[in-house]
C-alpha cells in the first residue's frame, strides 16, 4: 500500500507541473490589457496596474501552494 505522504508529495508535483505548463498561457492572455483597451473604463488604471504584476502573483500563489501542499502531506501523511 502506498503511503499518504507519498500520495501527497506526487500530487503536489502534479499541481506545480500544471501550474507551470499553464503560466505562459495565462501570462500571454493578460498581455493585451493596457489603458487603450480600457479607455473610458472607471479604474482602468488600477486593472493594468494589477495586470502588469499578474505573472509575479501567478508564480508567487503556485510556490507558495506548493509550499503548502507539501507541509500538509508531511504533517497529515502517514500510513493508514
Amino acid at each position: 500500500m502506498v503511503n499518504r505522504t507519498v500520495m501527497g508529495v506526487i500530487s503536489v508535483a502534479i499541481f506545480v507541473l500544471m501550474g507551470v505548463a499553464m503560466g505562459p498561457t495565462i501570462t500571454s492572455s493578460v498581455a493585451d490589457i493596457n489603458a487603450t483597451t480600457l479607455s473610458g473604463i472607471p479604474l482602468a488604471s488600477v486593472i493594468v496596474l494589477l495586470a502588469t504584476y499578474l505573472p509575479t502573483f501567478y508564480y508567487l500563489a503556485l510556490v507558495i501552494g506548493g509550499i503548502g501542499g507539501i507541509w500538509w502531506a508531511i504533517r497529515f501523511g502517514g500510513n493508514d
